[in-house]
């Protein structure tokens, strides 16, 4: 490096460190209570541990959110929360089960909530998980809210605090964790098929809305499917047409409600992303084998019609046409209504899902296709964050969603979120959504994505590349504004 390059670094340096923006030696990980340490800079707090901060960390902390997908629960069902301390679990789950390793045949990793050895193998699985983000954001949950630590000498401590969080007004407490603690503005409830699913006394409606997701039929594989069918709809289904009419007949009843801000496709659980454009014909060619039954015995003897008819068996291949064409479809829908289609891309919840399915690259000519529909695309594709970046920047309609994502990795959201900035709008994305059940991990997500983004902008002005006022104008386009423009939404 030549000496004048170095004495213009040098002196950035020192200008930085005197601003305050330089973060001193340690980390933190929540929510500020605007202390300043001996040296000027501001320090966050988490339980009883101060660590030291920047400005704009701080400003992130304190930034409120929009949960861009959530499964939320009902009110009801949190008011029905155990006082136990598996609530907290959120996906957590998963993890215990992988540190497990494989299990014999009809056992599962842990024993029953009611075994005596439940609680000591529960801990031993969680000690060899506790470093995940998973589980760090379990332990952040209960150490704010709760006020203690997850761990085993603390089990029924923990179930007493679940116990006076919920209290006697659950609708209340549920209100105060999410609006109040975790400082979310919004939530976009995941998989709503009826009208009634999204009633008041079920969701506040100052702050949850939905989108309207039909994977089954999206996926239909087989004549049981469309018998369901016609029993949810009360009509006959005799060929694709009325599959379509009933699709749009139950969108209609959920639009009514004035409540759906999107569509949502989550169909890599069942089958990959890439959609072919089959024509109404060859869509009807696969109902009819779907739908064809011939005379024949049926493998149980004692079921209703054995000896009778036999219902056809369709491979993958032979259905594509037909969900496909429904895809299609279900998309034309959501660009008429002006509505966005969020869609789920990269890693699958659980355990042993076909990862084959994941990939974001699979759809971009479906993407082509529908220039005039907005995109949402999920979970930053992980672990296929750059390809996610790549179709971020080449399509005008695709925005890029880190749901759930710094819950799975958040070391590889801090770079991604990085490098997204470096190459993406920052309009284009939104930096959170839990995508959890319960409202207790809800608000630990919540933190541990306010965590991440915060470190990332920091790094930004650390090195010159936004000044703090930039970093904040960042900070909220992407945690709150973003999500409020896209879905039409008041922040």
């Amino acid at each position: 490096m030549c000496r004048s390059r170095y004495r213009e670094l040098i002196q950035r340096l020192l200008r930085l460190d005197a601003a305050g923006i330089i973060m001193p030696a340690g980390k933190w990980s929540s929510p500020t209570d605007g202390k300043r340490n001996s040296n000027g800079r501001s320090q966050i707090v988490t339980g009883d541990q101060p660590l030291a901060g920047t400005e704009i960390e701080q400003f992130v902390m304190q930034q409120t959110l929009f949960g861009a997908h959530s499964h939320i629960m009902t009110v009801p069902m949190w008011a029905e929360t155990g006082p136990h301390f598996r609530s907290l679990i959120g996906y957590a789950g998963s993890d215990l089960e992988c540190a497990a390793g494989p299990t014999v045949i009809g056992k599962w990793p842990v024993p029953t909530t009611n075994d005596e050895d439940y609680k000591e193998r529960y801990f031993e699985l969680w000690r060899a998980s506790r470093f995940t983000g998973y589980c760090r954001a379990t332990e952040l949950a209960c150490r704010d809210l709760l006020g203690v630590e997850y761990r085993e000498e603390n089990a029924e401590a923990i179930g007493q605090g679940i116990a006076r969080l919920v209290g006697d007004d659950p609708a209340a407490s549920y209100r105060e964790v999410l609006r109040g603690r975790a400082n979310i503005r919004w939530l976009i409830k995941d998989s709503v098929r009826s009208p009634e699913e999204t009633r008041d006394e079920l969701y506040p409606s100052d702050f949850v809305r939905f989108n309207y997701r039909d994977d089954e039929l999206l996926s239909i594989r087989s004549r049981a499917d469309v018998v369901r069918r016609e029993q949810w709809w009360g009509r006959s289904v005799h060929s694709v047409g009325d599959l379509v009419d009933g699709l749009n007949g139950s969108i209609s009843s959920c639009l009514e409600t004035g409540k759906i801000t999107c569509f949502k496709i989550g169909l890599p659980y069942e089958r990959s992303l890439a959609f072919t454009e089959p024509t109404l014909h060859e869509a009807e060619k696969a109902f009819s084998r779907l739908m064809n039954v011939t005379p024949g015995v049926t493998l149980d003897p004692s079921s209703a019609g054995a000896g009778v008819l036999r219902m056809s068996r369709c491979s993958a291949e032979e259905l594509r046409p037909l969900q496909d064409y429904l895809v299609h479809r279900y998309v034309r829908r959501a660009e008429a209504e002006g509505l966005p289609v969020q869609v789920h891309t990269g890693y699958l919840a659980g355990s042993y899902g076909l990862l084959s399915n994941i990939s974001v690259m699979d759809m971009a000519s479906f993407i082509m296709r529908y220039p005039r529909v907005r995109f949402d695309l999920f979970h930053a594709g992980w672990p296929y964050t750059e390809e996610h970046a790549v179709i971020g920047k080449e399509f005008p309609n695709v925005w890029l969603n880190l749901a759930w994502a710094w819950t799975m990795n958040p070391a590889t959201m801090e770079r991604t979120l990085d490098s997204w900035l470096a190459c993406v709008p920052h309009k284009k994305i939104f930096a959170y959504g839990g995508d959890v059940g319960q409202p207790m991990c809800e608000y630990g997500y919540a933190q541990q994505a306010r965590i991440g983004i915060g470190r990332v902008l920091s790094k930004w002005v650390q090195r010159g590349d936004m000044t703090i006022e930039d970093a904040k104008e960042v900070a909220r386009d992407i945690m709150l504004l973003n999500g409020c423009r896209f879905h039409g939404l008041e922040p």
